[in-house]
């Protein structure tokens, strides 16, 4: 029994040692499966089929080194792609992670005001309402004012999960509605807004 367990954590040393070989093979068996199952459901290419298409390619040392060629070609191009992708989201989440706590708090705070203010203003901005549709708007603003309390407790009450998170993913900002409310004037009126506001509108009101 020790043995096996020996063995099973040598096997997993292995896999946690070369994870991004294993990631490569895991993503390249099911495009190989794929196809295969492609070629066996609409055209009847089955094993056989296959194995006879390769034997009657005439093989010469050529033909080997050519397709040797392809596929390394192949290998490299996709590694760098997605070397270029990991390199992306690294530099990203190294931005996210250079950025100050008071940056990150205060962008927060200005994000959860701006996204409650454009709710209010949707309600107020609309007149010669249906009562139904006047019922609907406030229903939605009262929603809007429940998740504002509830994401803004997170500034001052976090989990025991979220504390071992990095802030800016637990004080997360979407991205493109910020610069939406940010074009539409919502942030020049939030200049002298303060944490302390927040915490009263939270746990005051």
């Amino acid at each position: 029994m020790t043995k096996i367990i020996d063995s099973w954590q040598w096997a997993f040393g292995l896999i946690r040692l070369h994870y991004d070989v294993v990631g490569i093979i895991a993503l390249i068996c099911p495009l190989v499966l794929g196809v295969l199952e492609y070629g066996y459901l609409y055209h009847k290419w089955d094993l056989l089929w296959w194995r006879d298409l390769v034997m009657q390619e005439e093989i010469t040392p050529l033909s080997v080194m050519l397709h040797i060629a392809g596929i390394k070609v192949a290998v490299i191009l996709g590694l760098t792609l997605w070397s270029f992708t990991r390199v992306g989201d690294k530099t990203d989440m190294q931005a996210s992670q250079d950025m100050p706590i008071s940056y990150v708090r205060r962008r927060y705070c200005r994000f959860l005001m701006m996204r409650l203010l454009a709710s209010l203003d949707e309600l107020v901005s609309h007149q010669h309402l249906r009562m139904v549709d006047f019922q609907q708007m406030h229903k939605d603003f009262c929603m809007a004012v429940e998740l504002f309390r509830w994401e803004a407790r997170k500034l001052f009450e976090r989990s025991d999960l979220q504390l071992c998170l990095p802030l800016h993913e637990v004080l997360l900002v979407k991205d493109l509605q910020e610069e939406d409310l940010l074009r539409r004037g919502y942030g020049e009126r939030l200049e002298h807004l303060r944490e302390l506001d927040i915490h009263r509108m939270v746990f005051e009101t």
